[in-house]
């Protein structure tokens, strides 16, 4: 018997009562109105924050999973970061890079900046089913 999460993703016919409530952090303007767009075409509810608003938009919008994008710079991306994890509402994380292999960091999942629609869906997906629960 499989655990949820692991191994190939079967069909379900198992629905959320609510969507997963998604916040996308970035600097690239197009990047997250394409991105935002798509997701929620998907059914995720997205909300749109710069790195500097990151921690506010997160416990206003009682996030789930708060994708940061990697564009700006590392430090401030760094601090944000940090205070998501640190936050009461501790939303799951979920780092875009435009190189991963150089610009992710250990212990966070990164994916590429321009991946697939389906791909960036499965990471949401797999971030949420691993959130620590809020304190």
């Amino acid at each position: 018997m499989a655990l949820a999460g692991e191994g190939s993703v079967q069909p379900s016919n198992v629905r959320r009562l609510q969507p997963l409530r998604v916040l996308l952090v970035g600097r690239d303007a197009r990047f997250m109105r394409v991105t935002s767009f798509l997701l929620s075409r998907r059914g995720y509810a997205v909300t749109r924050s710069s790195l500097a608003d990151a921690l506010e938009a997160a416990e206003r919008q009682r996030s789930d999973v708060v994708l940061v994008e990697l564009d700006g710079s590392r430090v401030e991306a760094g601090r944000a970061v940090a205070a998501l994890q640190a936050s009461v509402a501790a939303p799951a994380l979920v780092l875009l890079a435009a190189d991963t292999a150089r610009n992710g960091w250990n212990g966070l999942p990164a994916v590429d900046k321009w991946t697939p629609i389906e791909t960036l869906a499965a990471e949401i997906e797999a971030a949420a089913l691993y959130r620590l629960p809020p304190q």
